[in-house]
């Protein structure tokens, strides 16, 4: 049966096939864009709503488009891209701050906090997914190097602030909401040597077999929320020790 998925944190067309790759399996799949996004269809389905991430109150607007374009969200997942951000964000200036904040951290916070607040609201069970993609940090590239020069192209501190901002908070999320009856949380990491990480069409195609198996655990009762990361490209489970 084809669930609604929000997507969220990567956008179009940088998610694009992964987002096809979902909507494709039958799911019904919308995109958060940028504020000048048009609320516009793909061939393969995938909705697109426009998404300001610097306002709570857009974050709340996002949830209820995703709802009118595809129904109430079984799935929302929350695309972390490191790499990407890497590329987007090459400054470290006081100027790249406010921006920063606004793409990498803050969006996140708000949307996760929305849409608790919305299953809370309609006692429905839903889930959301925090997908971290990493990469090395300037400290790690230094300690891997043997402490020689960093290159010229070193991901900036900012990024890997976020990054780690990221993390901490989709942990605590999880955490939080341990006991929770209606919320489900998974976590799951990579970095570009992953090779289930490295394609998002992979990726995707390995998700929905994943989240296919959580339902099916939980549906029995056995899957709780936990704190710990999976590894993209994991085997999916037949028992889920994943969960406590």
């Amino acid at each position: 049966m084809g669930k609604n998925i929000l997507i969220a944190g990567k956008e179009l067309p940088a998610c694009a096939d992964f987002a096809e790759g979902l909507a494709l399996a039958g799911h019904s799949v919308v995109v958060a864009g940028g504020m000048d996004a048009e609320k516009t269809v793909s061939a393969s389905g995938v909705s697109v709503a426009p998404w300001n991430k610097s306002s709570s109150i857009a974050a709340r607007s996002l949830i209820i488009q995703a709802e009118t374009a595809a129904g109430f969200i079984d799935d929302a997942i929350l695309y972390f891209d490191a790499p990407l951000f890497a590329s987007q964000y090459l400054s470290f200036s006081v100027d790249c701050c406010p921006r920063a904040l606004d793409a990498m951290v803050v969006c996140y916070q708000y949307l996760s906090i929305e849409f608790l607040n919305r299953i809370a609201q309609h006692k429905t069970a839903s889930r959301i997914v925090y997908i971290l993609k990493t990469c090395p940090t300037p400290a790690d590239v230094l300690r891997s190097s043997g402490g020689r020069k960093l290159p010229p192209a070193s991901v900036t501190p900012i990024v890997c602030a976020a990054e780690a901002a990221f993390a901490a908070f989709a942990e605590s999320v999880a955490a939080l909401n341990a006991d929770n009856e209606y919320v489900s949380v998974l976590l799951i990491s990579g970095d570009g040597q992953n090779e289930t990480m490295k394609k998002d069409s992979a990726l995707a195609a390995w998700l929905r077999d994943y989240l296919d198996a959580s339902d099916a655990l939980r549906g029995k009762g056995g899957a709780r929320n936990s704190a710990a990361w999976i590894k993209a490209g994991a085997k999916v489970p037949g028992t889920f020790a994943l969960f406590r």
